[in-house]
Parts: structure tokens; sequence; C-alpha cells
């Protein structure tokens, strides 16, 4: 078993060669898919958090962004419990972050409340809401 890292690490000196009795740190990474992703809430305790297509869509979402980012993220549920968060529609969302209602009765006003949005922060939208990154 090796026990130095892969070629191309930078400034890395294999354990053995430098004297020191451990090994460097190594990261193995996982594939995450859709069903891990979603199992990766209830295991933290945080399957009420989101609805189950609420997360379907979140997780569309942060996979379209590493690959248009071409960055890999790490799966953290509890952080993206904090940084994001599911609200039944667009307006209840920008409501709750001051949004002011110009066009009359609520209906009217949700495609201007997703567009106050989107100015303001990242919107995912999917059929029964919208999930919203904090700000």
């Amino acid at each position: 078993m090796r026990t130095d890292p892969p070629s191309g690490v930078m400034g890395a000196t294999p354990w053995h060669l430098a004297g020191d009795q451990r090994p460097i740190q190594q990261i193995m990474k996982t594939i995450v898919t859709q069903y891990s992703f979603i199992e990766s809430f209830r295991a933290c305790g945080r399957e009420n958090q989101f609805s189950y297509p609420a997360l379907c869509a979140l997780f569309a979402h942060l996979e379209r962004w590493e690959e248009d980012t071409d960055t890999e993220l790490e799966l953290d549920p509890i952080a993206i419990c904090c940084e994001w968060a599911e609200y039944p529609s667009a307006l209840a969302a920008a409501k709750e972050y001051g949004f002011k209602e110009v066009c009359g009765n609520d209906t009217d006003c949700e495609p201007e409340a997703l567009e106050w949005l989107r100015d303001h922060t990242q919107v995912v939208e999917f059929d029964g809401g919208v999930v919203i990154q904090l700000f």
C-alpha cells in the first residue's frame, strides 16, 4: 500500500522520507447520488428540514452549479440547512426579506416576488415552492 500522496500533489514529501512516523492526510471522495444526498439529511437528523421535492430540486441545482463552475462541492447537510430555506412560494420568501407588494393580491405578485428574489440571491424553483439561499 502506498503511503505517499499521488503524483501531482505539490509540496508533499512522503512521511517516511521526511522522518515523520505518520502518513500524510489523504482524501477519498465519494460520488453523491440524489438518493445519498437525500439520505444524508436523514442520517444527521435533518429529514424534516426540506420536502422531498425541494431536496431533489436542490440536488439538481447544486449538481448543475458544480458542472457550470467546474468546482467540486463537499456534501455538508448541516451547512446546507443553515444556508438554504424552503418556502411554499416566492412571495412567502420575499415577504420575509422585506419585499413590498405593489401588484395587488398575492397571486398577482408571485412573478414580481420571484424576480426580486433572483436579484438578491439564488432561487431554486420546484413544483410546490422555492428553495432560496439565505441572505
